[in-house]
């Protein structure tokens, strides 16, 4: 398979997520993190590394986890593996209403606007880090 899949995923999510940040806020954090996931994926393919052979484990969020904390620590840029675990974080808030005293997802992210903010940048911050590796 070609790694372009990934590529095209990632960049697909987060046209979504723009698309739809004001109407769907819940489902633009979502997507902002599965876009991040797909970079990451995205960038293992092109270096040959296989995620899930690499970093057994109970899931393959867990296997792209540990690989992201390899990765982190590899290149001493700690802030990769928080950005990328405050996403996903973000997107288990806004599925499972983690943490979250309102009626729904939608309601908590058209009152927390920021946040809906702070996704788009930490998906960015992650596409930086990771393209300044190539």
């Amino acid at each position: 398979m070609t790694c372009k899949r990934y590529l095209v995923q990632a960049q697909n999510n987060e046209n979504a997520a723009r698309s739809i940040e004001t109407i769907y806020p819940d489902w633009s954090v979502t997507m902002c993190f599965y876009a991040a996931l797909h970079w990451v994926e995205y960038y293992a393919c092109q270096r040959g590394d296989d995620i899930p052979s690499q970093f057994p484990e109970k899931s393959p969020h867990d296997s792209r986890r540990g690989y992201v904390r390899k990765l982190a620590k590899k290149l001493d840029n700690r802030s990769l593996e928080k950005l990328y675990n405050d996403l996903e974080s973000a997107s288990q808030k806004a599925r499972y209403l983690e943490g979250v005293k309102y009626i729904s997802a939608i309601d908590y992210f058209k009152g927390h606007e920021s946040e809906v903010g702070k996704s788009f940048e930490k998906l960015q911050q992650i596409k930086d880090i990771l393209d300044k590796i190539k």
